[in-house]
């Protein structure tokens, strides 16, 4: 027989195969040589025979222990369908039983160690086993290891192993740590892969990776069957407490978790279901136990330990190098989820899709500011042109006004001036030699010269005329010296208004101020705070050091209000009670009598302006009565006097005092 070498799919693990694994042939040629014509030996030609097909790289990969076994398996495949979890381990237990087991026995000591602990107690026992499924394993696999059944005794290196795998396996803590240091690819895709090429470059990574989910936890799994009761007849009660008051040992906390991941999906999966994709792997928490492997890499053992203290810096330094691992652990998972996020075909359509979409929202946002913009130009074209128009009116209507003014002004000076050439000259003709006349309406020049002064400060262009015209009469002179009288009257009755409104509007603010000062108190005094505030003025007499805080802290203390009362609104309290009965005593009773408003004055003016004193007494108070509304002609006789009174105690009016009784 010639045998030539063959070439697996795993170059690493060339090396021929001394046994049969539970009697399966190795992939070797085999020629007959007495069948065939051979050459000479130094003539045949080596060659490489490269082994192929489906079959033969599912066998190599559970040989050699490079098949995931938890995502290889019917459990992941039913799982992703939906189907229950409990059913897809029954379906896989069932196709793996009809699979011939291995023959531990037979095997070399080479290719024992290439097997897991899950294929030593029974061949094709999932990773995502029950506890009670590994116990069902190694009870099956001590029925034909036992040193009893073989006879190989107590030492035997296959019982031994079997023996190891079952008490890694049965332990929670150790089988995590055994399941995190069994062989597991970490590689990810690298950068730039094709669009074409991305969920089948990445979909198998993600899914390899999903053997460290926090739902693929043995610590869960054993949780969720102590919670559920499956954990044996004596934990029965106990389960059943916990069911009933709440799981003590974190179930519930898990069961909030997320029990699945999202499907990674193709082309046509909706974006919300892609985002809750990479939404789950960004939050990604990772079961994966570094404890065994950086024991090993530390080359610490704790058991062998000398001494508490060795004991305790080995356990720090394999704790330290765990954290870094499971530092790297993430980092890679991130840089994976990244790498993913920045290739995913969906996504960079989304991206360009918003990209768009905002070029879109700006060049409209824009659009919409042009014509804004154009629309306030147009406006503000319209308003500038309304505004000049306007101001080219307005100025027009000062113009207008100022020439107005001025012809009035003129006007004004022309009537002055010939009221006083008039009236000089119906003086000189009433007083010829400029003699003094007892009769005369004055007694001197200088006193018709201030008359004549004040009704040209006084009266308009108009009045000046009709007052000019009246000087041709018989009495011109009388009645020129009348409105003299009354316009001196005016005037001090304006003044006397002015004073008047002034005071009322001093009397206004100070009122306003006061409400404004009393509405801004905080709240009104008790009963309570008004009898300590008298308790307090009695116990702290005036002169002594800080007398308003002691009070105001006495009535705070005694009262106990919500807002304490300050010392300002002690004193203002005080003052105010103490102010209050001469406020009472000072009020006056109101007056009867009507007050004359300054419309009334001014009609009183103008009939007495109307109805000379040359006109009959009674008829002419009787018509300057009918002229002002509201009044008999006894109050405007008397106002009348009160006005000429007034006059006469005046600064204006103190020269014309004499003259003023003579007045009918």
């Amino acid at each position: 027989l010639l045998i030539h070498k063959t070439k697996s799919m795993a170059p690493e693990y060339k090396e021929r195969e001394e046994d049969n694994m539970n009697g399966a042939d190795s992939p070797i040629i085999t020629f007959n040589s007495t069948s065939l014509d051979w050459p000479a030996e130094d003539e045949l030609e080596e060659i490489e025979v490269q082994c192929a097909g489906r079959a033969y790289l599912a066998y190599e990969s559970r040989l050699l222990s490079l098949r995931d076994f938890l995502h290889g398996s019917s459990f992941h495949a039913n799982n992703a369908a939906g189907v229950d979890s409990s059913a897809a381990t029954a379906s896989a237990a069932a196709e793996e039983n009809n699979k011939k087991e291995y023959d531990l026995l037979n095997m070399s000591e080479k290719k024992l160690d290439k097997l897991n602990y899950y294929q030593v107690l029974q061949r094709g026992l999932p990773m995502h086993s029950s506890t009670e499924d590994i116990r069902k394993a190694y009870h099956k696999a001590c029925l034909r290891y036992h040193p009893d059944k073989t006879g190989r005794g107590e030492e035997d290196a296959v019982f031994l192993l079997v023996k190891t795998a079952f008490d890694t396996l049965s332990d929670p803590m150790k089988r995590r740590s055994y399941d995190s240091t069994c062989h597991f690819d970490e590689s990810i895709p690298p950068e730039g892969v094709e669009e074409q090429d991305f969920y089948t470059v990445y979909g198998p990574v993600f899914e390899r990776n999903l053997r460290f989910a926090s739902f693929n936890d043995p610590m869960r799994n054993v949780k969720n069957e102590a919670a559920s009761g499956g954990g044996g007849g004596k934990k029965k009660g106990k389960n059943k407490k916990n069911k009933k008051g709440g799981s003590n040992n974190g179930g519930g906390k898990d069961n909030k978790k997320v029990d699945k991941c999202p499907p990674f999906g193709d082309d046509d999966t909706p974006l919300d279901q892609v985002h809750s994709f990479y939404e789950f792997w960004v939050h990604f928490e990772s079961w994966r136990d570094f404890s065994l492997k950086a024991e090993k890499s530390t080359d610490h053992d704790l058991e062998a330990a000398d001494s508490r203290d060795e004991k305790r810096w080995m356990k720090q330094e394999i704790d330290r190098k765990v954290k870094k691992m499971k530092k790297e652990e993430m980092a890679r998972v991130n840089l994976l989820v990244e790498r993913a996020m920045a290739a995913d075909p969906r996504l960079s359509r989304e991206k360009k899709r918003e990209k768009l979409e905002k070029e879109r929202q700006a060049e409209a946002k824009r659009k919409a500011e042009e014509e804004k913009a154009e629309v306030e130009r147009v406006a503000k074209e319209k308003q500038d042109a309304e505004n000049a128009k306007k101001k080219t009116e307005e100025d027009a209507k000062k113009k207008n006004a100022k020439q107005l003014k001025e012809q009035q002004k003129k006007q004004l000076r022309k009537a002055k001036q010939q009221f006083r050439k008039l009236t000089m000259a119906a003086y000189q003709a009433a007083s010829p030699n400029d003699s003094s006349d007892s009769d005369g309406v004055w007694d001197d020049m200088e006193k018709m010269n201030d008359d004549v002064e004040l009704l040209c400060e006084k009266l308009s262009a108009l009045e000046l005329d009709s007052l000019s015209e009246a000087l041709g009469g018989p009495n011109g002179l009388a009645e020129v010296r009348e409105v003299a009288i009354e316009t001196a009257a005016g005037s001090e009755r304006q003044s006397l208004l002015a004073i008047e409104a002034r005071n009322k509007a001093r009397k206004e603010d100070a009122d306003k101020q006061k409400e404004a000062k009393l509405a801004k108190t905080s709240a009104p005094w008790t009963k309570d705070e008004l009898a300590a505030l008298s308790k307090a003025i009695k116990k702290y007499p005036a002169g002594g050091a800080a007398r308003w805080d002691a009070i105001a802290s006495f009535i705070n203390n005694l009262c106990k209000q919500e807002e304490p009362r300050t010392k300002e609104e002690c004193i203002e309290k005080y003052n105010l009670i103490a102010s209050a009965p001469a406020a009472k005593d000072t009020t006056a009773a109101p007056s009867d009598d009507k007050a004359w408003t300054e419309k009334e004055d001014t009609l009183l003016q103008d009939m007495l302006r109307k109805y000379p004193a040359s006109m009959e007494k009674n008829e002419r108070w009787k018509s300057i009565a009918e002229g002002v509304p509201g009044r008999s002609k006894k109050e405007c006789v008397e106002r009348f006097k009160a006005i000429r009174e007034a006059v006469k105690t005046g600064k204006k009016a103190r020269s014309n005092a004499s003259t003023v009784d003579k007045l009918p």
